[in-house]
């Protein structure tokens, strides 16, 4: 993972931003989603390309594509559950933990919408939100992400 470290870097502190954008705004801006993308897969080219690891790269773009995919075909099935936002989102997210391997690509997905769901019924306990309340899923999704990548290393 040394030759991709500055694109887990990047994830980090992209995403710390966009999870406080989202839990301020419930919004995530799309050029830092883009940026996010767009540089994320840049960087884990050079990665891969210094250290011949082509068939990680190869699983990223993939598992950018299938979590991008499934949020999109969720957000259309239940439009008030998912925002486009977080279908954004979820194509730099499934890309670094596809480039970590199929099982976090899964788990760490899987985990967004664990932790997306403990944070509605703590706000909801707290009476800071009720069943109507929309509730930013970005954070859920990159604590997922960053969780799952800390603990492939």
């Amino acid at each position: 993972m040394e030759w991709s470290l500055p694109a887990f870097l990047l994830l980090a502190v992209l995403g710390v931003q966009l999870a406080r954008i989202d839990l301020a705004h419930h919004l995530l801006p799309n050029p830092l989603v883009l940026t996010l993308l767009m540089a994320g897969l840049a960087l884990l080219f050079l990665g891969s390309f210094a250290a011949a690891q082509w068939a990680e790269l190869l699983r990223a773009a993939a598992g950018g594509a299938i979590l991008f995919v499934v949020f999109l075909i969720l957000a259309l099935i239940s439009p008030n559950g998912i925002g486009m936002g977080d279908v954004k989102l979820a194509a730099p997210v499934g890309l670094y933990l596809g480039y970590l391997g199929w099982g976090q690509l899964f788990y760490g997905g899987a985990l967004g919408f664990v932790l997306g769901g403990i944070l509605s019924v703590v706000l909801i306990r707290l009476k800071h939100a009720n069943l109507r309340s929309e509730v930013a899923f970005g954070p859920s999704m990159l604590a997922a992400a960053l969780g799952t990548v800390l603990l492939a290393s």
